[in-house]
């Protein structure tokens, strides 16, 4: 029997002995993981800061986050747009780490801030993520209380806050000064409106009396081309003029007779538009074309022209005019109204 007993007392205190070793190991495992866990955690840390603790409501603070941290970190910064009871207005900071001489690294991120609630206000702590070798973590900053006060001024009350002042009368003097002046302003307006009505009406009637004749381009060109024939250019010895006139008054009749942008273009452009229309006859398109080449020769290859020659040009201006110019029945007279 009383081996039995210490047989069962040698088995219990062998039994406890087991289980404190155990416990024994395992709190030295569990802090040794903590202990490395606080050495990795360590190599980060977050600070945060405004710049000014006190405000008035509507009023913008900077809220500044500084993270520093050494090694291999990347750090992730989140966008925000609500700050607790705080509005993010505008965020900024570095792009680029700075580096300290102990070796850590600094990166700021700051939050330009404002609110509109009253009273003692808390920008709570915010999660900063990481990056490192060990995977991804987090830091938290620290809270900052901010005393955001009215506009109110210290010991006012809503009862302090006056109505709006009346607008002033206006003395009986000023009032008839204003009748007067708004009466004359009237009187004014009304007789230049008269004045105008009359005048315009006066101004028409003369303008009914003149008769404003429609020219035709036909009739426009063979007046200048009888001008051109007194001037006797070619008498002169001014060969190159006398061309140059004649193929601006051929120009000119073209564009008025059938719309063609003549005068402005060079001969090769206004060859090219003048053989995709059909504005033109072809036997007429071989005459312009024929006159033009000839007054580029005289124009610009220094070629003298024999009076004979000037005198065919002549008449095949006046021939081409003459197969293509306007028949109208009577002249067309407009009045100016």
């Amino acid at each position: 029997m009383t081996i039995r007993r210490f047989f069962l007392l040698f088995i219990v205190t062998l039994f406890l002995l087991s289980f404190g070793l155990s416990l024994k190991f395992s709190g030295n495992l569990l802090l040794a993981q903590e202990t490395n866990n606080k050495k990795t955690l360590a190599k980060v840390t977050s600070f945060a800061n405004v710049d000014k603790n006190e405000i008035t409501i509507g009023d913008k603070i900077k809220y500044e986050i500084l993270v520093r941290y050494r090694g291999d970190v990347d750090i992730q910064f989140s966008e925000l747009e609500q700050i607790g009871v705080f509005t993010v207005k505008k965020t900024g900071g570095i792009k680029e780490p700075e580096r300290e001489k102990d070796d850590y690294f600094v990166i700021k991120r700051y939050y330009v801030l404002t609110t509109y609630e009253i009273g003692r206000q808390t920008i709570p702590r915010l999660k900063i993520k990481y990056k490192d070798a060990h995977g991804e973590n987090e830091v938290t900053t620290n809270e900052i209380i901010i005393d955001v006060k009215g506009v109110m001024k210290e010991g006012e009350t809503a009862s302090d806050i006056k109505d709006i002042v009346p607008p002033m009368g206006i003395s009986t003097n000023f009032t008839r000064l204003i009748i007067w002046i708004a009466t004359g302003l009237g009187i004014f307006l009304i007789g230049g409106t008269i004045y105008w009505l009359i005048g315009k009406r006066k101004k028409q009637k003369e303008e009914q009396k003149f008769e404003y004749i429609y020219r035709t381009p036909h009739e426009i060109a063979y007046e200048m081309l009888g001008n051109l024939l007194k001037e006797d250019l070619l008498a002169k010895g001014l060969a190159k003029e006398y061309y140059y006139r004649i193929n601006d008054i051929l120009r000119h009749y073209i564009e008025n007779r059938f719309s063609l942008l003549a005068p402005e273009r060079t001969t090769e452009e206004f060859l090219e538009e003048m053989a995709h229309t059909d504005r033109l006859e072809d036997n007429h398109k071989v005459l312009v074309q024929e006159f033009l080449e000839h007054c580029d020769m005289v124009k610009y290859a220094k070629y003298k022209p024999s009076r004979i020659e000037a005198k065919e040009t002549y008449d095949l201006v006046k021939r081409l005019i003459d197969e293509t110019r306007q028949i109208m029945e009577e002249k067309e007279v407009i009045l100016k109204r």
